[in-house]
């Protein structure tokens, strides 16, 4: 007996590849079924491809739900946030923005904010936030989201956001990492030996409540030696490591992630022709911020002290097409956070790829689908529309998967199905 049977997809967009993700010239090659279904039983799917070929399911299917003609998709796999903290920046936002001060704080600066105010919250507080942001996620079509902490940075915190992130209960899935090693507390400036210390004392507690280990390999981070001693500890206690590189300048944080095998080096705002090398010889994914691009402005000129300032990162289209051209694996990620992207939504980061990294809609697909699933270990489980894998899909407002590059600002998803029930119906929640 067929659970749900989906029928009358304007567009089936499987993002089916050959292997686990898409790179070079396959992520031009976007699978499209006319007129598609999808056969589910329990939370797998058992069978995908046009209406009329899944014709013998129609009397058997418990619940038909037909489509008509409109987009149906993979779920969207975010596979990069922030999701547990405290404290918004608006207003150092817009002292960015405006420029009227002469005292805009670094990026750093601005994470140890973050981490003052998410110390001084409560559990409750942080639970019930990171369930409500959860929420915003799955109504615009996100079913499976990595989680960093990094927002504690002493043992106590950095323990309690883990056990946090560990213990949500919601329909997105919910991948956890542990970034001790994000920035350098205050209490640390003169004793960065001991902070570096402290994060490896804390990775065995930590273990229980995270499969990756992630590290800041950035200026305004830590240096390739620290990052090295706390990967070599990770390591030996089993966790897969995950690496925040060259996103305010180069650090040869994406050749060390490839040294190591790292799932992942995100950001990569200023990686190496080396790095480029290296990381598609390794198989390390690259994960693309373009939602931190578009906020932070980094492609337009700034304001300061009522001057004109060239654009910091006006070359990221070149650096994005020399990545793809030297056979990286690349994934797309919103990046939520308080500070450098604070939205919720796929969508936008899929909408703002296109517009500052001249990506085309195939390649954003994959990126954001089955190479996301990739980045966090789950392509063989998610990510794609095949037999065999979870049914976690997407039923779009609109009937072609370009639209939903087109336009933005608003939230095309019109049913969120996860595990083989749909959870989102007509942009409402629906109590399984």
């Amino acid at each position: 007996m067929i659970d749900l049977l989906i029928i009358h997809a304007g567009e089936l967009l499987t993002c089916r590849t050959d292997s686990n993700g898409a790179a070079g010239a396959e992520l031009q090659q976007l699978e499209i079924i006319l007129d598609g279904a999808v056969a589910i039983e329990g939370n797998r799917i058992i069978e995908a491809g046009a209406t009329s070929a899944l014709q013998q399911y129609f009397g058997d299917a418990r619940k038909i739900l037909d489509a008509h003609g409109r987009l149906v998709s993979p779920g969207l796999v975010d596979c990069h946030s922030h999701l547990v903290h405290a404290g918004s920046r608006h207003e150092e936002y817009e002292r960015l923005i405006t420029g009227r001060s002469n005292s805009v704080g670094r990026l750093d600066s601005g994470i140890r904010y973050t981490v003052n105010k998410t110390r001084e919250a409560g559990d409750a507080f942080l639970r019930d936030q990171a369930l409500a942001d959860l929420d915003v996620m799955l109504a615009h079509g996100t079913t499976t989201l990595e989680a960093k902490s990094g927002y504690g940075l002493d043992y106590d915190t950095e323990l309690r956001l883990l056990q946090i992130q560990h213990s949500l209960q919601h329909e997105i899935d919910v991948v956890s990492t542990y970034l001790g090693a994000h920035v350098l507390p205050d209490e640390y400036r003169d004793r960065r030996n001991d902070y570096i210390d402290l994060v490896i004392h804390t990775l065995p507690e930590a273990k229980p409540y995270a499969e990756y280990c992630d590290v800041c390999c950035d200026p305004i981070g830590f240096t390739p030696d620290e990052c090295a001693r706390i990967c070599d500890a990770a390591k030996a206690l089993g966790f897969r490591l995950k690496f925040h590189a060259d996103q305010t300048g180069y650090s040869g944080g994406s050749e060390l992630a490839a040294k190591y095998q790292a799932k992942s080096a995100d950001h990569l705002d200023y990686i190496s022709a080396e790095g480029i090398r290296s990381m598609a010889l390794s198989g390390t994914i690259g994960v693309l911020l373009p939602s931190v691009t578009f906020h932070m402005m980094e492609m337009v000129p700034k304001i300061e002290k009522g001057r004109l300032v060239p654009a910091p990162k006006a070359f990221l289209p070149l650096a994005v097409q020399r990545m793809i051209e030297g056979g990286m694996w690349l994934a797309i990620s919103a990046d939520y956070n308080p500070g450098t992207s604070p939205s919720q939504s796929m969508q936008m980061a899929m909408q703002t790829a296109a517009r500052l990294y001249r990506l085309g809609s195939p390649e954003i697909w994959h990126m954001s689908t089955i190479n996301a699933a990739w980045a966090l270990d789950r392509a063989s489980d998610r990510g794609s529309i095949e037999v065999g894998k979870r049914a976690d899909l997407v039923i779009w407002k609109v009937n072609h998967h370009g639209m939903v590059i087109n336009r933005f600002g608003v939230n095309l998803v019109d049913t969120v199905i996860k595990n083989g029930k749909a959870v989102i119906e007509n942009q409402k929640v629906i109590q399984v």
